[in-house]
């Protein structure tokens, strides 16, 4: 299961657990992924290499 299906799994169910926050790690952030983010109402992207410092403004 990729981590699009586990988001649109998650959405689908019931409050609250539709509602936790998701974000998405990636070592390839296109256009594509980012609107299928939008889509799927992931809340953020982080790309690979993580840096601590963009994990830590959330």
């Amino acid at each position: 299961m990729s981590g699009f299906d586990v988001s649109r799994a998650i959405r689908a169910m019931r409050p609250p657990v539709s509602n936790i926050t998701i974000f998405i790690l990636t070592n390839l952030l296109t256009e594509e992924i980012q609107i299928k983010c939008i889509e799927l109402e992931i809340n953020d992207f982080l790309g690979k290499p993580l840096k601590i410092k963009e994990l830590e403004k959330f």
